[in-house]
């Protein structure tokens, strides 16, 4: 900022050598925009004569330019080419988002540490977004993030957020951050407000705070809504029954109700919970993830889950329902939670296929 300071101390200009002329409100705007397209930390002086020139003649405060120093555009950044690539080898899921990703391009830096999104992906029900750090202290392998997400303007839209963060170089870093819209949100179209207010290295526990803010106009994939007819499947009092199917290039979204009335098997055990496994009609398996859930308490829970792209050739969709029967463990707060890893008892039920044409 004081740099930028100094170039307008510099700066020797006579505002009598312009002519002033009446401009409307549209094209001061879109002067600004244009502006912030072009504006560039490497222009020389001569150039930055001429901006403020300008933004004299046209009443431009220079307020308007010296935010372009914290949100601006960053093509010549060199930075990681696709975050959702680089964690795409991890995650299954994920894989081949990126051909479908928006560039971004956004820079924000506060107290030492630049932060750059280059790219946002937003199928609907869920908004990905990848950044890159860098910031001038090490803050480990796997730092801790803080983040708001406003969805057109509201501050309660979310289901939840995810957050994945790798050192990539010496203190730099690779974010990608998955915002899921609450269950009964699903939009074509959102415009999302994404704030970063710290990083948090977890073994030290030291901490960087700041304000990294971001603006993201996104527009869903295409996709394609299947109500789905078929009856529920049910066995024991334990029933699912699939909703809906949303396609997508990049996924398919599951939405599917789980009721439980078998109240023996409440008093029997600790946890009753349901699953999927999916297959099709080429013995392609496929993958999930949680995306939402809300349920009453009354033994019926709405579920929304997220599955890895579909096989092209894929005719028929194939959803074998599960419960999960599981004995658990407490803690000191009388809390319940399942540990994987122990030898608590636990039984699965199996229930009968459902089975969805895949419309085409």
């Amino acid at each position: 900022m004081k740099n930028l300071f100094k170039h307008f101390n510099d700066i020797d200009i006579d505002v009598n050598e312009f002519e002033e002329a009446d401009v409307t409100e549209f094209e001061k705007a879109q002067f600004k925009r244009d502006l912030k397209r072009q504006v560039s930390k490497t222009k020389n002086r001569k150039w930055m004569k001429g901006v403020a020139a300008v933004c004299l003649s046209l009443g431009i405060g220079t307020a308007s330019l010296i935010g372009l120093s914290y949100t601006t555009f960053a093509h010549e950044i060199p930075i990681v080419n696709s975050i959702i690539k680089l964690f795409s080898t991890k995650d299954k899921i994920i894989s081949g988002y990126e051909e479908f990703a928006d560039q971004q391009h956004l820079v924000a830096e506060s107290n030492g540490t630049t932060i750059t999104v280059n790219e946002s992906l937003f199928d609907s029900k869920k908004f990905l977004v990848g950044y890159y750090i860098e910031t001038d202290r090490d803050l480990g392998e796997h730092p801790e993030i803080e983040t708001t997400f406003k969805v057109d303007g509201r501050e309660h839209a979310l289901f939840h957020t995810e957050h994945i963060i790798e050192k990539v170089g010496p203190n730099k870093y690779a974010g990608l951050t998955t915002a899921i819209l609450n269950l009964s949100n699903q939009l074509e179209q959102a415009y999302f407000e994404f704030r970063i207010s710290s990083l948090t290295n977890r073994d030290t526990k030291e901490m960087v705070q700041g304000s990294w803010d971001f603006e993201i106009d996104a527009k869903a994939t295409e996709n394609k809504i299947q109500i789905v007819e078929a009856p529920a499947s049910k066995k024991a009092d334990l029933g699912i029954k699939i909703n809906e199917v949303i396609y997508t290039p990049i996924s398919f979204i599951v939405n599917y109700t789980e009721t439980q009335k078998n109240e023996m098997l409440k008093e029997k055990w600790d946890v009753i919970s349901s699953d999927l496994n999916v297959k099709d009609d080429l013995g392609n398996t496929y993958t999930s993830r949680l995306t939402g859930g809300t349920g009453n308490g009354q033994g019926f829970m709405e579920y929304v889950f997220t599955y890895e792209k579909l096989h092209p050739d894929a005719k028929t969709l194939i959803f074998t329902p599960i419960f999960k029967l599981m004995e658990a463990e407490i803690d000191e707060n009388g809390v319940k939670w399942v540990n994987p890893d122990s030898d608590l008892k636990m039984e699965i039920i199996e229930h009968s296929d459902i089975i969805i044409k895949i419309p085409k």
